[in-house]
C-alpha cells in the first residue's frame, strides 16, 4: 500500500464518520420539527463543510503524485485537520434537542465562539500544511494565495467575536460563494 493509499484509506473512513453524523444531526432536527425554530444561518453553515469536505475528498485525487504523502509531518498534520473537522462537523447542529423545543437562530449564535474558532483553527493549519508541502515540493508560494489564506484566516476570527447578525449573514454567504466558485474554476480549468 502507498502512502497515498493509506492517507486517502484514513481521510475516506474519517469524511464518512463527518458524512455520518451531519446527515444523523440533519435527520434529527427534522424529525424535531415541530419543536425546532428553523434558521437559514446554521443550514447554510452546514452546507459550508459539506461542501468542504466533498470539495476536500476530490481534490485529494489530483495531488496522488505529490510527494508530500511520503512526509510523516505531513500526514500528522492532515490528521490534525481531521480532528478539527470533525469537531466542526458536530458543532454546526446541536447535540440534542430538548423535549421544550429549540431555536437554531440561538443555537448559532451561542455556539458561533466555538464553531469559527474550530473553522479558524482548520483554516490556519491548512495553511501550514500547503506552505508545507510546496515547499518540499520546491513551488513557490504565489503572494495573492498567501493574502488570501489570511484574510479567510481572520475573516474566521472575525466571525468567532461577532455576535453581528449581518456579519454572520454577508460572511457566511460569502464563504459559500467562495468555495463554489473556487470549485467550478478547479473543475472548469
Amino acid at each position: 500500500m502507498s502512502h497515498f493509499e493509506l492517507v486517502v484509506t484514513l481521510v475516506t473512513i474519517v469524511y464518512g464518520l463527518m458524512l455520518t453524523d451531519l446527515f444523523g444531526s440533519l435527520h434529527k432536527l427534522i424529525r424535531a420539527k415541530d419543536v425546532v425554530q428553523w434558521h437559514w444561518l446554521p443550514l447554510l453553515a452546514a452546507w459550508y463543510i459539506l461542501l468542504i469536505i466533498l470539495k476536500n475528498w476530490w481534490a485529494i485525487s489530483y495531488s496522488q503524485e505529490a510527494e508530500h504523502w511520503k512526509n510523516f509531518l505531513i500526514f500528522i498534520g492532515y490528521g490534525h485537520l481531521l480532528v478539527l473537522l470533525y469537531l466542526l462537523v458536530s458543532a454546526v447542529f446541536p447535540d440534542s434537542i430538548p423535549d421544550e423545543g429549540i431555536s437554531l437562530k440561538q443555537y448559532y449564535f451561542s455556539n458561533h465562539r466555538y464553531f469559527w474558532g474550530l473553522m479558524c483553527a482548520a483554516f490556519s493549519l491548512a495553511f501550514i500544511i500547503s506552505i508545507a508541502g510546496k515547499s518540499l515540493a520546491g513551488e513557490q508560494m504565489y503572494p495573492v494565495s498567501v493574502l488570501s489564506k489570511i484574510a479567510f484566516i481572520a475573516l474566521t476570527m472575525v466571525l468567532a467575536v461577532s455576535k453581528n447578525y449581518r456579519v454572520h449573514a454577508i460572511l457566511l454567504v460569502f464563504f459559500v460563494l467562495e468555495i463554489i466558485v473556487e470549485t467550478a474554476l478547479s473543475v472548469l480549468g
